[in-house]
């Protein structure tokens, strides 16, 4: 017997027992007072496992419910379905694989298998089939294609492939929904939505339903479409090039065979047993044995205008042509056509008619033959009087229609045609001013004239001498000069009177050298160019050591302009280089500076170089690379000059600078190119020995270019 008391509260608790009656309930009496302590008890729950939840705050325990009603971790997708997972203990959501066929396969191939590949059967591992990447390159790894992975499998790994319906979550972003898949011939396990073609193996793998870099769906529906010979009623052995393809009703089988077996002629053997009807009978095995066959005589050979005929008669037959050698029996004759007239002899003589040999001579009338021959009257001339309708040659002085202007035919175009044209065309170009001359000249305008266009470069600037002075001391080498700068500017014709005043600018005088302890000598500025009121900044002269700047332009009406490049500074050491100009640009350069000593040194020093431009224009392709004059290398020996500008609207670069060498003369500066280059300054000096001169700037150069 057992006893369950069950305390209700409120003084009441009910007791249940196996046997007897069920349960009573017993009032209890009011709580008496507390009694004594009891011993300690023990320490009671401390941990718990699963389902058992222990809170050590309070020292109780609890169940967790949820534990045996656990939801899945992660939200469904559409259509998946609830499946148990035996590694979390708790439901999970799975693909609905009820309208989707898989199978097992082994990866042997030594990689991992990415998800979304179209595979091959290879083999078999186990209980599993192996699996390699499907190509449709070659009949073994395109024939036994299965499917497509449903799931990355490692190597020696086993996953599932989808034999059909549903591959999920793989990349079909390069496809758009609807588009038919085939095996790659180029990528194993991709796909291709061009069929292969010969030599390679089509290959259908399915269709895109969704197309996403992530969720994308492809519906797989392997087909593999056949070979010729993998038909069921196709038998080849042994193909060969050119084999036929017949069917053969005995085996009800299409079989291969050759031409020979089907008794048929190929070109080489008909060529050999039979004539070609392009061959008009040359190849006859014997054409004599073919005439007799033919039924023909020997006459047969001879030509149709020179038969011969040796004995019998000829009764009855007409004749075209020449009679000769003819013997004409007794009461017979010879009847001619033209007047039925019947001779015993075969020809009556000349009289009546035209021989041959005499080439119409014997003409009753020449005039009246013409006539009946529709002659006209120019049958009669000379034919070196007159000229062929094609390719005709032309002498003296023939004349035609001058055709309208902006005429464009095959009519021929006279001298008075083609002058109009020239004149539409022409340019005038007039270049005031060269290396060796400057000063005034005047432009007169051209008749017809309708645009200016005009280029000024002014003179180039003189490079300054050298320094002289005690070892003791720094003696710097003289600066260079800056080049002339240059305008452009377009102006109408109809600005302009008949003449215009030109001035081009002449180079600036270098400083002169000195013997005596004392300070560089500047050089001169160049001379400005003008065109009428146009004008264009003159180089600027070097002022001692340092070197002259690009002075800016100051110009009118200019579509263009810009600086020189300036000169190179004198040094107490090597002068100083000269700036480059590199880029679609044609302006003049400055002089390098002159060489020169720091203070109680004696080490010879090289000039600076002038500056050299570049030129590159894209459009036309043209590139120009003129140097500057290099600096002196030796003393007393001036320094090479600039480089003259190599086509009419590039500028000259700038002379190079003066050598100092100590105990004895030094170099002068070298001159600017022309046009605009800048003089090179001249090299230091010691007391009691000259300093180089400073280099003569380029001389400007005025371009004035007229169109009509």
């Amino acid at each position: 017997m057992a006893l369950t008391i069950t305390v209700n509260g409120g003084g009441t608790f009910t007791a249940s027992m196996e046997e007897g009656p069920v349960s009573f309930t017993a009032s209890l009496a009011a709580v008496g007072p507390q009694g004594p302590a009891g011993a300690t008890g023990p320490a009671g729950v401390v941990a718990a496992t699963a389902p058992i939840v222990y809170t050590a705050g309070t020292q109780t325990v609890s169940m967790d419910t949820a534990y045996f009603v656990r939801s899945p971790a992660v939200a469904a997708t559409d259509g998946q379905i609830l499946a148990w997972d035996a590694a979390t203990s708790r439901p999970d959501w799975i693909a609905n694989e009820a309208r989707t066929l898989f199978m097992s396969g082994t990866n042997k191939t030594g990689t991992t298998i990415a998800k979304g590949k179209a595979v091959y059967v290879s083999g078999a591992t186990g209980n599993h089939p192996e699996i390699t990447l499907a190509q449709a390159n070659s009949e073994l790894a395109s024939s036994r294609t299965i499917g497509i992975t449903a799931e990355e499998i490692a190597n020696n790994g086993t996953g599932r492939v989808i034999v059909a319906g549903a591959v999920e979550n793989v990349d079909t972003s390069a496809f758009v929904a609807g588009d038919v898949l085939y095996l790659s011939p180029s990528t194993a396990g991709g796909f291709t939505t061009t069929f292969p073609t010969q030599p390679d193996h089509g290959v259908l793998l399915g269709y895109v339903t969704r197309s996403n870099a992530n969720n994308g769906v492809i519906e797989v529906v392997v087909k593999n479409y056949q070979e010729l010979e993998e038909m069921s009623d196709v038998l080849l052995t042994s193909k060969a090039n050119g084999d036929f393809l017949v069917y053969e009703s005995a085996t009800t089988l299409w079989k291969n065979k050759s031409a020979a077996t089907l008794d048929l002629l190929t070109a080489t053997t008909a060529a050999s047993t039979y004539l070609s009807k392009a061959d008009n009978l040359a190849s006859l095995a014997s054409a004599s044995t073919a005439r007799t066959n033919l039924g023909l005589g020997t006459i047969a050979t001879q030509a149709s205008n020179n038969v011969s005929i040796t004995g019998g008669s000829i009764t009855g037959t007409t004749f075209s042509g020449t009679l000769s050698t003819v013997a004409v029996s007794s009461g017979t004759g010879i009847t001619f056509l033209t007047d039925l007239t019947s001779q015993t002899t075969a020809y009556p003589g000349s009289s009546g008619f035209l021989l041959k040999a005499d080439n119409l001579a014997g003409l009753g009338s020449t005039s009246t033959a013409r006539t009946n021959l529709g002659l006209g009257t120019m049958a009669t001339e000379t034919a070196s009087n007159y000229a062929l309708l094609a390719s005709p040659a032309l002498t003296g002085t023939p004349t035609a229609p001058t055709a309208a202007a902006a005429t464009n035919t095959t009519q021929i175009a006279t001298t008075a045609f083609t002058q109009d044209v020239v004149d539409a065309q022409r340019v005038d170009i007039q270049t005031f001013g060269s290396s060796s001359s400057s000063g005034n000249f005047t432009w007169n305008k051209p008749a017809g004239a309708k645009m200016v266009h005009v280029r000024m470069v002014g003179g180039g600037g003189g490079g300054a001498s050298g320094v002289c002075s005690i070892t003791a001391n720094a003696r710097s080498g003289g600066g260079g000069a800056s080049g002339g700068s240059v305008s452009y500017v377009v102006i109408p014709a109809s600005e302009l009177g008949d003449t215009v005043s030109v001035v081009v600018g002449a180079g600036g005088a270098g400083g002169l050298g000195r013997n005596t302890v004392g300070g560089s000598n500047a050089g001169q500025n160049g001379g400005s160019s003008l065109f009428g009121n146009y004008r264009t900044i003159y180089g600027g002269g070097a002022s001692g050591p340092t070197a002259a700047n690009a002075l800016g332009g100051h110009f009118f009406n200019l579509i263009a302009s810009g600086n020189s490049g300036a000169g190179g500074n004198g040094q107490a050491t090597s002068g100083t280089t000269a700036a480059n100009f590199t880029g679609g640009q044609f302006y003049p350069t400055g002089g390098g500076g002159g060489g020169g000593a720091v203070a109680a040194s004696t080490t010879p020093a090289v000039g600076g170089g002038g500056g050299s431009r570049t030129v590159g224009i894209t459009p036309i392709a043209y590139t120009a690379t003129l140097a500057g004059g290099s600096g002196g290398t030796t003393g007393g020996v001036a320094a090479t000059n600039g480089t003259n500008g190599d086509v009419a609207y590039a500028g000259g670069t700038g002379g190079g600078g003066g050598f100092y060498i100590t105990g004895q003369a030094t170099g002068n500066g070298g001159n600017g190119g022309w046009p605009g280059g800048g003089g090179g300054g001249g090299g230091a000096s010691d007391s009691g020995f000259q300093s180089g001169n400073g280099g003569t700037g380029g001389n400007g150069v005025v371009i004035v270019t007229t169109y009509f």
